[in-house]
């Protein structure tokens, strides 16, 4: 510590000082031949006088304001990093070098790192956690994640080195190659695992669709391999949730590196998450049998969406909604000639009328009548075939009074004070760039209900008559399209990006809107997703809603999670700022029915839902170490890769790598003379002691 002194004047002022204690102690003493008798000694006189110099000189010297400044020098050690793997790949997987013995030289390492150098260690696998000596159960291994997350937590700090312990064996995240060492600095890899292929059978990977609708027929890719078992036969067995068997296949083995695969057909037959089970019979001599098992999860939705599409007469706007729409698996699309139509349709979720009422169609105007009249959403396209007149009597919504055979080339303008969804800034872009479409000419009279999304615009004179407009009263949703030409912003946007995205998602976005039920029940419960893995904590969410559907969480929220092995797990929702929530933490594999109640002004509600939980097995796809990625890794960065017998070097490798010093920081600091408490009671010390010789010889 290096200690200096800082003076606000100059260093001459110090004089004043010295001559006010001077002064001081002549006024008192100098002018007196005796301070107490006669007799008396002269040095009294000469102390007492010091005595008052003192004091007064010091006074006087803090009123300068000197300021004391204190240079403070530390060391920072280097941080070492050290990351051990813990996923399960090195449980199936050690080599030769044993476990226990391992973790010995592990906590010896360690311990000889801790001398020098300040050593921080964690565990990885899916995430990176606290260092525990480690069981090597983590379902995933995700190497990049852990990287960036200690440099994340440590990079201010002076990170000296980053021991990696690992098999190289990773199945989540990117590749730790492409991680930036921005802080440059030596990565030491130990090399764990096993880099010999064993004998073994294994189901390499399962592709299938996570989502099909009731009554598909859907496709399960089942893709096996196996190692050094040439001459072989084995037998892969497919179990639908019924208990069928759908899949009986004997495979022979012909190679010593052999892969196959094959198909399955399932049936959606009902909703919810069905699970097909996948089994690759075990042959004599596996070294691993976990991964002769896998289970599908096929989650079956009821509820595909039927829409109908009604017009006078043929005209390209049916097929550009068609193609559309069809490209949406939620919905289910129908056109007809409502010359021609004879269906019933109550069962359709939306009925889109294309032209309609019209002159051409006057016959079936108790039809159209009864349509508009009903309950189902409906989605008008104006065009040129329109009876204004009839369309204006049929419904209060939008009346156009005019002419639709006369239109006006109309260009959209977005609202943004629309609300009803949400369109991407791309798409608005590029409808601005697309032909206008032909609108009915007339005046616009619209309900205070009506949403409108675009505006028309008549060459460049922006209008308030809508041109893309929605309107909801008592639960019945109406879209409106007041143009027809929507296929000529198809054809226009193909020319221009090869895509049909923006009319597409304009139109799709119409209909999903148009189509979305409410929700009527005052309590709700459901998960983020419906199946989880089985390293995942389990989150569950409610809502509670009073008389006028506000959300509401003045009371208690409770729920029982019951497995299908009967299990049950009781939980009390925790209360967000307006709803429920709750972390069930991981449960095991199975599938399970959540029962939730809430009592509400003396009123019970209860609701349920239901979530799966499947196995992770990813780690045991692959239990190959991979020491040249460890290799390639300590390499570029300047370091060294080991092996388990010989990491005990790695101390002396850091030691004597120069790029691993500590840093010296200069701390400084200033305060001033006068809060030298220490100084008060100097001061103090020498007033006292002069009062005391004064009184003690009685001159005072």
């Amino acid at each position: 510590m290096k200690t200096s002194f800082m003076l606000e004047y100059p260093w001459w002022f110090l004089l004043f000082c010295i001559a006010t204690g001077i002064l001081f102690a002549y006024i008192l003493y100098g002018r007196k031949k005796f301070v107490f008798s006669e007799n008396e000694h002269k040095w009294w006189r000469y102390g007492l006088a010091f005595l008052r110099f003192l004091s007064t000189s010091l006074i006087a010297f803090l009123l300068l304001s000197l300021l004391i400044k204190t240079k403070r020098t530390e060391e920072e050690k280097p941080i070492i990093l050290l990351l051990q793997d813990n996923s399960s790949s090195l449980n199936v997987s050690f080599g030769n070098f044993s476990k226990e013995k391992y973790a010995q030289q592990l906590q010896t390492l360690q311990e000889k790192i801790k001398d020098k150098y300040e050593l921080v260690s964690y565990n990885f696998g899916d995430a990176l956690t606290d260092f525990k000596s480690p069981a090597y159960t983590e379902k995933e291994t995700d190497i990049s994640n852990a990287i960036d997350e200690v440099f994340t937590r440590h990079g201010s700090q002076n990170i000296g080195a980053l021991i990696l312990a690992s098999d190289g064996i990773f199945n989540k995240g990117n590749s730790p190659l492409y991680n930036r060492n921005a802080l440059s600095i030596p990565f030491y890899t130990i090399a764990l695992g096993d880099t010999s292929i064993k004998k073994d059978a294994l189901i390499k990977s399962v592709r299938y669709p996570e989502i099909v609708y009731l009554g598909d027929q859907f496709t399960i890719n089942v893709q096996i391999e196996a190692n050094h078992l040439q001459g072989q036969s084995t037998v892969l067995e497919i179990t639908a949730p019924d208990g069928k068997v759908i899949l009986n296949k004997v495979i022979s083995i012909t190679e010593d590196r052999f892969t196959f695969q094959t198909d399955a057909v399932g049936d959606a037959l009902k909703p919810g998450v069905l699970q097909y089970r996948i089994k690759l019979k075990t042959l004599a001599g596996e070294t691993i049998t976990e991964n002769n098992y896998d289970i599908a999860y096929v989650e079956v939705i009821d509820g595909r969406q039927k829409v109908l599409m009604l017009y006078d007469a043929p005209h390209p706007d049916v097929k550009a909604f068609r193609n559309a729409i069809e490209q949406n698996k939620n919905y289910q699309f129908e056109e007809a000639d409502i010359k021609n139509y004879n269906g019933n349709y109550k069962e359709d979720d939306l009925i889109i009328l294309h032209g309609l009422p019209s002159n051409g169609a006057a016959a079936k105007i108790n039809l159209i009548s009864e349509i508009i009249a009903s309950g189902t959403p409906l989605f008008f396209v104006l065009s040129a075939n329109t009876n204004l007149a009839q369309y204006n009597s049929l419904q209060q919504i939008l009346q156009v009074t005019g002419s639709s055979l006369n239109g006006n080339d109309v260009y959209p303008i977005y609202n943004p004070a629309f609300s009803k969804f949400t369109l991407s800034e791309t798409a608005d872009k590029t409808i601005q760039t697309l032909p206008p479409l032909l609108a009915p000419f007339g005046k616009y009279l619209i309900a205070t209900t009506l949403d409108i999304f675009y505006k028309q615009k008549i060459g460049s004179v922006p209008t308030g008559n809508p041109l893309i407009a929605f309107n909801e009263v008592n639960g019945k949703k109406t879209g409106i399209i007041c143009g027809e030409g929507i296929w000529r912003w198809r054809l226009t946007e193909f020319a221009q990006t090869k895509k049909f995205d923006a009319t597409d998602e304009i139109i799709n976005k119409c209909i999903q809107y148009l189509t979305v039920k409410g929700d009527k029940r005052r309590f709700r419960v459901h998960t983020p997703k419906n199946v989880f893995n089985a390293n995942e904590a389990i989150q569950i969410d409610a809502e509670l809603y009073n008389e006028s559907y506000e959300l509401v969480n003045d009371v208690d929220a409770n729920c029982v999670v019951k497995g299908d092995n009967g299990k049950e797990y009781a939980y009390t929702f925790d209360k967000t700022i307006n709803a429920y929530t709750l972390n069930a933490g991981v449960l095991p594999v199975g599938n399970y029915t959540i029962n939730a109640k809430a009592t509400y002004k003396g009123k019970a509600n209860a609701a349920t839902s239901n979530f799966s939980v499947r196995p992770v097995i990813i780690e045991t796809l692959n239990t190959q170490a991979n020491h040249q990625l460890l290799n390639i890794i300590s390499t570029q960065s300047g370091g060294k890769s080991y092996t388990p017998a010989t990491m005990s070097g790695i101390a002396d490798d850091i030691e004597k790598n120069a790029t691993i010093k500590s840093i010296l920081y200069d701390t400084f600091s200033t305060r001033p003379l006068i809060d030298m408490k220490w100084l008060f009671f100097i001061i103090l010390l020498l007033l006292i002691s002069e009062w005391f010789i004064r009184k003690y010889n009685g001159n005072i």
